[in-house]
């Protein structure tokens, strides 16, 4: 794979708007770091012999979501930002017991067996820059933070951050996933393997991961393992399987929609009536449309897709910081708010934004 990435200029005439002010940012570690700034076109499939970054909101509802840089220039190194300072306001607690109480009825007439609800931490920014901030932050990445960096700006919005979800890999015809579900703080990281209810939470993901898969051929699962973000415990299990080919253009499309979202952020199983649900809290609770959805890059040869997790999104002077967690049968709301308040707090240490 590549350590870098090359970005060809465009071999025929924009099809769709150039988007100028605008940059992109992932960082795969082994799998290469890319970084662009605009001009980008748009596009529905990747292209053959060009890099291009994948920008979606949770609904894959962009039908061109392809970013295709224009320039063969990556980004100049980034300037010292000022810290951002935010006014944040929790999530509403009794708006998200509503959330949390029709999930759980959902769970207990088996209509569902594992969903993900949000809640959104919401913020005014008083001073500073959010996109210079992070594009400083995900240069210079503080030392001890775990996660992928990753980062959209476009205009007056963005988002950006250290996910620790990769939605999954292509390294020729070789195809690797995670199931990334079931979260603790330090102190409690041997309940991951001795309370039932993160062992369930953990056990659907990889099951449904396994199931969609199969359609592209023989999947072999690793050993289930616990895995550390700063003050965080997850469990993950490794997925693979060989594709026929390696995948190009609209078939890369296809993967994402085969994949996207799992149960570790979505709901299982995926019906219609279940994700009209889960839309329906994520409403609720005023998620921003792209969290949790898939972002990437695709390169000749390979590509990466990462979760939109663990970071903010923004709008103008509004900072939205969104978590979510599991809701399965023996889930608790005290012990969920709990793990809600976990992420968000790592987030805030995590990208310097805890001032209020």
């Amino acid at each position: 794979m590549p350590q870098t990435a090359v970005i060809a200029p465009p071999a025929a005439p924009p099809a769709a708007p150039l988007t100028a002010d605008a940059w992109a940012w992932l960082d795969g570690g082994s799998a290469g770091m890319f970084a662009a700034a605009g001009p980008f076109r748009k596009s529905s499939t990747p292209p053959a012999e060009e890099t291009a970054f994948y920008v979606n909101d949770f609904a894959l509802s962009d039908a061109a979501p392809w970013r295709i840089p224009a320039r063969t220039t990556a980004l100049p190194e980034a300037p010292a930002a000022e810290q951002p300072g935010v006014a944040w306001v929790p999530p509403s607690r009794e708006d998200f017991a509503a959330v949390f109480a029709d999930l759980m009825q959902g769970v207990r007439t088996r209509n569902i067996l594992k969903a993900v609800p949000v809640a959104v931490a919401t913020g005014r920014l008083l001073s500073g820059n959010p996109a210079a901030w992070l594009r400083h932050l995900l240069s210079h990445r503080p030392a001890g933070i775990q996660g992928l960096p990753f980062a959209w700006m476009e205009e007056a919005h963005g988002f950006g951050g250290f996910t620790p979800e990769i939605l999954f890999q292509i390294d020729g015809t070789r195809l690797t996933t995670m199931a990334l579900a079931g979260t603790t703080d330090a102190d409690h990281a041997a309940e991951l393997t001795e309370r039932p209810k993160l062992g369930r939470e953990h056990a659907v993901v990889v099951d449904e991961l396994q199931r969609r898969l199969a359609a592209l051929g023989k999947v072999t699962t690793g050993k289930r393992e616990v895995v550390r973000q700063g003050t965080m415990r997850h469990l993950r299990t490794p997925l693979e399987v060989t594709l026929a080919e390696p995948p190009t253009g609209a078939a890369l499309n296809e993967i994402i929609r085969l994949l996207h979202p799992t149960p570790a952020l979505g709901v299982s199983p995926r019906h219609d009536s279940a994700i009209a649900l889960l839309q329906s809290c994520r409403d609720r609770m005023q998620t921003p449309a792209a969290f949790g959805a898939p972002f990437g890059v695709a390169w000749p040869g390979g590509a990466l897709f990462v979760v939109a997790i663990r970071g903010v999104f923004w709008h103008g002077d509004d900072v939205l910081l969104p978590a979510g967690c599991g809701i399965v049968a023996g889930s608790e709301f005290e012990a969920e708010w709990a793990e809600l308040e976990l992420k968000r707090a790592w987030v805030k240490r995590a990208l310097g934004l805890e001032a209020s």
